[in-house]
């Protein structure tokens, strides 16, 4: 039985073969059902909509809340549809500018606030504001991204151009990213380097991902602390691409693993986020290497900042998708998917070894970091499930679902998917028990 925090009970969900879970934007087979909240505000929408409606700016409140805490001092600041709509280099430089010029630095300061002087002189912060930031006409006009070697890319604009998928590559537009090669790694000054000339170049943030998105090979630890420190060197934003690994990897964000956060100093200054969480956006840590220049000292001078650059648009996230994006934050605190998403990494990589070893691979890799696992394509074959994976890629991507402590335990694992059992999902005799998982289904709607 789960119980959320608001006390919401819901029966245990037990192990499927669905390790697809649409390509990783499910966390769990109930969504957001099992928090009252969420459920409550749902139900009162679909009958009375404009009165939740008039509800709606303390519902973004609420999430912004939950959203900084639950993720340790990241806010969320824009919304979107998709991550491809997120990582777009002009996006990334409005809001950095607009993070920079209405930061205390310009806002207390009786020279250049618009909100103390009578006759704003807005070209007198713009130009405090690209020197603060050390940019020049190029990073306004021709903004950049610089990306580090195995980023999964995006659909469309200017990541496509990086993407492995031709499909892609060939819609790829604007200017194409600063690339950062793995081999950039192999001394301080040669990163350094190569950061000074992407900043050089017009680069507005270097972009990054922990675990690679099509086949889970990691960037190092070391690679990591070195970029933060060169990056915090040069003064430029790091942005860490968090789509598929916020909550799945044994933290809140991966970065925020004990391998890779240390001490907690120098941290990103920008995740971008999406897929299970129920929408996509951008979150700062105003603590973050560039944004501590800022001067962001106090909650209000943060909420304000929100404040000034959801106004940009009528309605920053849409009423419904707020809902279950509040829904899945409440239930992710509630059940501590980020602990059990490490629980489930090793339950499953034990699962794994052990199979392998029955059948001669015991050499058998296994890539990612907690709950988001990648396994060899052809060994994953030998298993009913529905992975994911890329055309060509040799990995197929296991990404289980949250929710179920049916596979916290890997004895428990291999109850529902042994070779051995005659009760298995997983294994090549499960058809006749998810069949009759599906038919259970079928009756209960």
């Amino acid at each position: 039985m789960t119980v959320t925090s608001n006390g919401h009970s819901s029966a245990e969900p037990p192990l499927d073969h669905d390790f697809h879970n649409g390509w990783g934007t499910v966390y769990s087979n109930s969504g957001f059902m099992n928090d009252d909240r969420a459920r409550r505000l749902w139900e009162d929408y679909t009958v009375n909509p404009a009165r939740v409606e008039k509800q709606y700016h303390i519902l973004l409140k609420e999430y912004t809340q939950r959203f900084q805490s639950f993720f340790k001092g990241y806010w969320p600041i824009t919304f979107h549809a998709h991550v491809s709509d997120v990582l777009n280099p002009t996006t990334i430089a409005s809001l950095i500018l607009n993070t920079a010029s209405t930061c205390p630095l310009v806002l207390e300061d009786p020279k250049l606030s618009p909100l103390l002087k009578d006759d704003p002189e807005p070209e007198k912060v713009h130009q405090f504001v690209r020197e603060l930031l050390g940019w020049t006409d190029l990073h306004i006009t021709a903004p950049r991204l610089a990306i580090v070697d195995g980023i999964y890319g995006s659909a469309y604009g200017p990541l496509a151009h990086s993407s492995e998928e031709w499909e892609y590559r060939i819609i790829g537009s604007g200017p194409p990213s600063f690339s950062i090669a793995h081999s950039d790694f192999s001394s301080r000054d040669t990163l350094l380097n190569k950061l000074h000339t992407a900043k050089k170049e017009g680069c507005v943030a270097v972009v990054c991902d922990l675990v690679n998105a099509s086949d889970g090979s990691i960037l190092a630890p070391e690679s990591f602390h070195l970029l933060r420190s060169c990056c915090d060197k040069v003064r430029i934003c790091l942005l860490v691409d968090e789509a598929m690994t916020a909550i799945r990897c044994g933290a809140p964000w991966a970065c925020q693993r004990d391998e890779y956060y240390e001490k907690g100093n120098c941290q990103p200054d920008l995740i971008s986020f999406g897929k299970g969480m129920g929408v996509s956006g951008i979150a700062v840590n105003f603590d973050g290497l560039m944004m501590r220049h800022l001067a962001y000292r106090k909650e209000e001078q943060i909420l304000q900042t929100l404040r000034f650059w959801r106004a940009m648009v009528t309605r920053p996230i849409g009423t419904p998708v707020l809902i279950e994006a509040l829904g899945i934050l409440n239930v992710a605190e509630a059940e501590n998917w980020p602990a059990r998403s490490e629980e489930i990494g090793i339950a499953f990589r034990v699962f794994i070894r052990r199979h392998a070893k029955l059948h001669g691979q015991a050499k058998v890799a296994i890539q990612g970091l907690g709950a988001f696992i990648t396994v060899d394509r052809e060994f994953s074959k030998q298993f009913r499930v529905m992975a994911a994976f890329r055309r060509k890629s040799s990995w197929a991507r296991w990404i289980p679902k949250l929710n179920s402590t049916a596979v916290l335990d890997h004895d428990t694992i291999e109850r529902h998917a042994s070779y051995r059992e005659e009760a298995i999902l997983l294994g090549p005799r499960g058809e006749t028990l998810r069949g009759n998982h599906l038919q259970r289904a079928f009756v209960s709607c």
